[in-house]
């Protein structure tokens, strides 16, 4: 065990340093670099295996991550101590894992500990990508003993309730699909190939399409009990309550603990930290403080060396290495120096990935031209935005503020018969649904009206809503909603929707944002409302933000439905406990506007520039 105080001798690395925690257990560590003297110390927490490369940390044109000892020695070449920690209940750590909800106490009793040692000058910063990142923002949140500085990659929850574990009141089964990942490797781990082969084996999104997984309704079974009741205890949570309230899955941005330190944020439009990214940087920007950046990218998790994300490709400037000027490595490496030497800033508060512009062609290798180029602000959304309505009137998207008479549009929802995921921000799909942008018309294809106003879809269990050929380009940069009118026959429904920019004649119709709302909470998150049969009540669905140019020629589409599976739990429609395996209902959903129902879809856009 390496002594926090007195142990001076120099090595390369120092294997299995065993650092004790408030209730006794032991989480183990490895030290990278000379101990010979005080450094500056980055420490990089994860349940993944603390010898394990990291899939993100790939380069531009990379396929297999570098070594952890190879992006060890990056951090040491630039004068830091770098030690990576095994969670606790992962890898050779005591205790048992917890999900997201150790890792604030657990941060903070090992950053006392790093700040105890003699080769430690005080300093400790954290970095680390997906849940890497969410036991930043855990110890972050806390608002004492924090880090000196943070690297929130990908991660870090704001509110989990809204984005991360649930959405809109609706589950996030890549909560599941991770499980099952960590699950197999884990027994592979342990030698149990037998058990790992036959959990790889289920057939995961028929197992999602039965509904919760809990205790005896799971693929988890008796190869992972603890791991099961960590995932039926998120999924049973339904309503916002004090459990969703602490720290690991919530930040109190009105106490303003993340102001209190410097963060660099990074996130991406196709990925499910995009949201808490976004609201954290929010609740760590000071005034003055010139400290904390963010940047916002077209990829999909731990996919940044590549330019394409799903089956459209961005082009090179896509790339960190060519659109920012270095790799993500150097980026954080130098801005971790910078903000622990004070030294100005010399970029932009904010970088972000403007997509689109491209030609829709289909390319060599099957990719979608789509294109795009970084765009930077000092306000997000930029201060130039403002917020464009469009109105459901005529069966299309119109300019109009509300539609002048009153329309209805229906569609049936069947919980036995979802409608399937096509993109999206999605993080751990695999091997049931993959995040990105794809074209819509592959699984959705539509027909024009007679008069070429109106798209068709050939599922009964949709409407889309489509604008005429835009007139000037349209910049979207920022929040996307819809605010709409609903009825139905149901006691419950969810209602989903997607922002799709569709190329003209027969090109890719490719999906921006997509939200989902489970109806019984309309009227607030902290109690269930079952729905007054066939009696419209307006519901306010927000989407993921976005950044899109959308070209002259273009059209916008709003894409309604009740249900986005696998990436969202189904909906039984019968308001009964959520996360308890029960019947299921059709619903006839009846989508109202005009004077006294102003269905209409909002976007932040700004002012096109070339």
């Amino acid at each position: 065990m390496l002594d926090p105080t007195t142990h001076a001798h120099a090595a390369e690395i120092i294997r299995g340093v065993h650092m004790p925690m408030r209730d006794g257990v032991d989480l183990v560590a490895d030290v990278y670099g000379s101990v010979d003297r005080r450094r500056p110390v980055i420490v990089e927490r994860t349940p993944y295996g603390r010898s394990r490369s990291d899939p993100s940390e790939r380069t531009a044109g990379q396929t297999v991550p570098p070594p952890r000892e190879v992006i060890a020695q990056t951090y040491v070449d630039a004068g830091f101590i770098y030690v990576i920690q095994d969670c606790r209940g992962t890898g050779e750590s005591g205790g048992i894992f917890d999900k997201y909800v150790q890792e604030a106490e657990d941060g903070a009793d090992t950053l006392t500990f790093l700040r105890a040692a003699s080769w430690c000058d005080g300093r400790v910063s954290m970095v680390g990508h997906s849940y890497n990142a969410s036991v930043q923002v855990s110890v972050a949140g806390l608002g004492i003993g924090q880090p000196d500085a943070i690297v929130a990659d990908c991660g870090g929850f704001s509110d989990a309730f809204s984005s991360g574990i649930r959405q809109g009141g609706a589950f996030d089964q890549k909560q599941a699909t991770w499980v099952v990942m960590q699950v197999v490797r884990e027994l592979e781990l342990a030698g149990d190939i037998k058990g790992a082969e036959r959990l790889r084996s289920e057939p995961m999104h028929d197992w999602l399409q039965r509904g919760p997984w809990v205790t005896g309704h799971s693929p988890l079974g008796d190869l992972a009990p603890s791991r099961q009741a960590n995932l039926s205890r998120f999924w049973q949570q339904g309503e916002m309550s004090p459990f969703w309230q602490r720290p690991g899955l919530y930040v109190d941005h009105v106490k303003g603990p993340l102001r209190r330190l410097p963060c660099l944020h990074i996130s991406s439009w196709h990925d499910t930290s995009l949201r808490s990214t976004v609201e954290n940087f929010a609740g760590s920007v000071a005034p003055g403080d010139p400290g904390t950046i963010m940047i916002i990218g077209p990829w999909c998790h731990a996919e940044r060396h590549v330019t394409r994300a799903g089956n459209v490709d961005f082009g090179e400037a896509a790339l960190p290495e060519i659109g920012l000027g270095a790799s993500m490595i150097e980026l954080r490496t130098a801005w971790l120096s910078e903000r622990l030497d004070q030294r100005p800033l010399d970029v932009p508060l904010i970088r972000y990935f403007e997509m689109g512009g491209g030609s829709g062609a289909r390319q060599a290798d099957g990719t979608i031209h789509h294109g795009g180029r970084w765009r930077s602000a000092d306000t997000w959304p930029p201060r130039d935005s403002v917020m464009l309505h469009m109105a459901i009137d005529g069966g299309a998207l119109t300019p109009a503020r509300v539609a002048e008479k009153h329309e209805t549009h229906v569609f049936t929802s069947d919980p036995d018969r979802p409608v399937p995921t096509h993109g999206g921000a999605i993080n751990s799909g695999s091997p049931v649904m993959q995040g990105g942008m794809f074209d819509q018309s592959e699984l959705f294809p539509f027909t024009l009206s007679e008069d070429g106003r109106m798209a068709v879809p050939q599922r009964s269990d949709m409407l889309m809503f489509m604008s005429a050929p835009l007139e000037h380009d349209l910049a979207v940069c920022g929040a996307v909603s819809a605010e709409l009118y609903v009825s139905t026959d149901a006691p419950d429904a969810d209602l989903t929707i997607k922002l799709v920019d569709c190329y003209p004649g027969n090109g890719p119709c490719l999906n921006l944002a997509d939200g989902i709302l489970r109806l019984r909470y309309r009227d607030g998150f902290e109690a269930a409302s079952q729905l007054p049969a066939d009696q419209p009540v307006r519901a306010t669905i927000e989407a993921y933000p976005t950044a899109a140019l959308i070209r002259a020629g273009h059209r916008l589409r709003l894409d309604i439905a009740a249900s986005n599976f696998p990436h969202f739990d189904i909906n039984p429609q019968t308001c009964g406990p959520q996360g308890v395996p029960g019947p299921r209902r059709q619903a006839r959903i009846v989508i109202h506007s005009g004077p006294d129902h102003p269905s209409r879809l909002t976007l932040t856009t700004r002012p096109p520039s070339s």
